[in-house]
């Protein structure tokens, strides 16, 4: 079940969708952040972003200051309540012209209207520490600005090396010495084997008194000082296959230190840069950050390194993630032919294919496959299978579905009938509108549904077949037959059969058929039935209420939604997805509008980096009638999630309650080229309604 989809936050069918990274190119040229590189780029001339650009490239000419200064002025002018403008001003006025006062008012500024934004933290604490020293009064109140800031942070990124240090120094200054070790200690445990925290945790926790601990982590530094490279290889190893990818980069950047020239550690780290840069959790930033310094990695090994087929496959799938699709395709495609269309391969490049509409090289590579198949090995068959779906496939794209049939036909011949290749070509019947001869296939004995549901060799049922046949029903209009399969289907009561038929329901849109089988699957829950899942019971209670949630919200029952997203609530205080769903319906339909805010308000404080959220906590606010705070919230989930269709559509709802239509306008044409079938017609008329003013 994708409760991770639908925890994300939609409503009609709008779902949030990963962020596309800006390349690195841009970070170089611009010298700013990912997220602000790709605004800037987008900006028209002579808004606050295009300015911001100018006077960045402008700064980095010594007898160009004063230009680039007014510049930075004039695009805080043009936009006030950006506090990125602010910030990079304030940079620009501490490090070009140390006029540290002014710095400080901009970062005010900005903490007032982002003191969620983890970039304006850090800064607003870094510029009141280099303010001049006054009187003892005047220090200790900026210390304290400072501290409230960074703890803040704290609470937000505690893994933020730069600001969590800065507090450290604080606390050390004003000789809160437990404090301050407890700042380091925290931060140690997220970036494990990092040698000079480690020993700065020594001293601190010495001056704390804690004799105790430091020797503890001295011992420690020792351990791994004195094990051998392949061991701190194992040690990473075993670090990244847990998840902790950032300890295991710690661990292989001290090896690469140790033993600069090797090849193996070295190619490590470039692969763990790669795997944190996907994980989840990561923000568009941090993710594009990774990617770039995994390349740069992969890139500075010696050529003969590079041409391993190892790591030109590493290489490739940083650029795939990085968007760099052609390149990424490119080096796909040579990998292919070297191997002899390696099925492993193949699955890596067709994603991309398809992400590039590039059916006619699909189909194929499927015909290859097909035809060099050696279908007497079990791996030739695996092969052949491979090649037949994405041959009928890109046929099926390429709207050529008599030969997509006549090539199911031939298989089935050579073959022999089988349930697949039967529901495969009703499939096909059933999209081009052929529905009598689709229901003819459906009527095959091989098909017949009480031979599936005894078809496997130990008497269960051949589960994919049936949960296909019932979805055709469903697509020909036969809701019955469907419902049938799946009552056949769940008549034991087991309870992942019930949750198989509910999620299949959920894929197809099918929200209100698919809550029997969830209350039903938590009938036999609290009864006292297996599952038959590793999970614990409460967690797999809270996973399908979250369901049952979002059924109700699907199906127009509000206040029935509402009961499961506070009964997930009930038994997970602390899940931050429902959280934001229930606060996300509340908003969108005008109800309870200062409790979805505090819900929302929640769960972005404890995940402040999904975009998903942000933009709620901007609708909510949009509803309760704050345009300016909206605006600011939905423009950071821009950045968070730059092309997602609901977001952009919120910000020209925004932007027309400012009184700013040419803005609407981008935002309603950005999101109208998505093409999201969920709100394509909104956004269509709302475009007409400014062009009727």
């Amino acid at each position: 079940m994708d409760h991770e989809k639908a925890g994300f936050r939609s409503l009609s069918g709008r779902a949030l969708h990963g962020a596309v990274p800006v390349a690195a190119v841009t970070l170089l040229c611009l010298g700013a952040q990912p997220a602000r590189a790709q605004e800037a780029a987008a900006a028209p001339a002579g808004s606050g972003p295009f300015l911001f650009t100018a006077a960045r490239l402008m700064a980095a000419e010594p007898d160009r200051v004063e230009e680039a200064l007014g510049l930075f002025e004039r695009a805080v002018a043009a936009d006030p309540d950006a506090p990125f403008l602010r910030i990079g001003l304030a940079e620009f006025l501490t490090e070009k012209l140390r006029r540290f006062d002014e710095a400080a008012e901009h970062t005010a500024v900005a903490y007032r209207l982002a003191p969620d934004d983890v970039d304006v933290l850090r800064a607003h604490a870094r510029v009141l520490v280099s303010l001049p020293g006054g009187s003892d009064g005047q220090l200790g109140e900026v210390l304290d600005q400072a501290l409230e800031a960074l703890e803040r942070l704290r609470r937000l990124a505690p893994s933020d090396i730069e600001g969590m240090m800065l507090l450290y120094r604080i606390r050390e200054r004003l000789e809160e010495y437990e404090e301050a070790a407890s700042v380091l200690e925290e931060l140690v445990s997220y970036h494990n084997g990092h040698r000079q925290l480690q020993g700065l945790l020594v001293d601190a926790f010495r001056r704390a008194g804690r004799e105790d601990r430091a020797e503890e982590v001295r011992n420690e530094m020792l351990r791994l000082d004195g094990i051998s490279l392949e061991a701190r290889m194992e040690l990473a190893h075993r670090e990244s296959q847990r998840g902790n990818h950032t300890e295991a980069i710690e661990l292989l950047e001290g090896a690469v230190a140790e033993q600069p020239e090797s090849i193996p550690v070295r190619g490590a780290l470039a692969e763990e840069y790669f795997r944190r840069g996907v994980a989840r959790g990561r923000t568009p930033q941090q993710r594009a950050g990774d990617l770039a310094e995994a390349l740069d990695r992969l890139r500075a090994l010696p050529r003969a390194a590079r041409a391993n087929p190892s790591a030109r496959l590493l290489e490739a799938r940083i650029l795939a993630e990085s968007d760099q699709t052609p390149e990424a395709i490119e080096l796909f495609e040579d990998l292919r032919r070297e191997s002899r269309d390696d099925p492993r391969i193949v699955r890596e490049l067709v994603p991309l294919l398809m992400r590039e509409g590039e059916w006619g090289r699909i189909r194929d590579i499927g015909q290859t496959l097909v035809d060099r198949a050696d279908r007497s090995t079990a791996e030739g068959a695996q092969s052949s299978d491979l090649g037949l779906s994405l041959l009928v496939e890109a046929l099926r794209q390429l709207g050529e579905v008599d030969r997509a049939l006549e090539v199911l036909a031939a298989e089935e011949k050579r073959a022999g009938e089988s349930a697949e290749l039967v529901l495969s070509q009703a499939e096909l019947l059933a999209e081009a509108g052929r529905k009598r001869r689709a229901m003819a296939l459906l009527r095959r004995d091989v098909v017949a549904n009480d031979r599936l549901l005894r078809e496997n060799d130990d008497g269960e049922p051949a589960l994919p077949a049936l949960v296909k046949k019932a979805r055709l029903y469903f697509d020909l209009g036969a809701d019955r037959l469907a419902l049938r399969i799946y009552e056949d289907l769940v008549a034991n009561g087991e309870v992942r059969r019930l949750m198989l038929v509910a999620e299949s329901c959920r894929e197809q849109g099918r929200f209100s058929e698919s809550i029997s089988f969830l209350l039903r699957a938590l009938a036999r829950i609290d009864a006292g039935a297996e599952t038959g899942l590793d999970v614990e019971k409460n967690t797999l209670r809270a996973a399908l209420r979250f369901q049952l949630g979002e059924a109700y919200e699907r199906s127009r029952r509000y206040d029935e939604a509402a009961d499961q997203f506070q009964a997930v609530l009930a038994l997970q205080p602390e899940n931050s997805h429902a959280m934001n769903y229930l606060g996300y319906m509340w908003a969108d339909n005008g109800e309870n509008l200062e409790q979805a805010l505090e819900l929302i308000r929640r769960a972005v404080d404890l995940d402040p980096n999904n975009g998903a959220f942000v933009d709620s906590l901007g609708w909510a606010l949009f509803r309760l009638g704050e345009f300016e705070q909206a605006r600011r919230h939905l423009e950071r989930a821009n950045q968070l999630v730059p092309r997602d269709s609901t977001i952009l559509e919120h910000l020209g709802d925004v932007y027309v309650a400012l009184g700013d239509p040419q803005r609407a306008r981008e935002a309603y044409e950005q999101a109208l080229a998505i093409n999201d079938e969920e709100n394509v017609e909104s956004v269509r008329r709302k475009l007409s309604e400014l062009a009727r003013r």
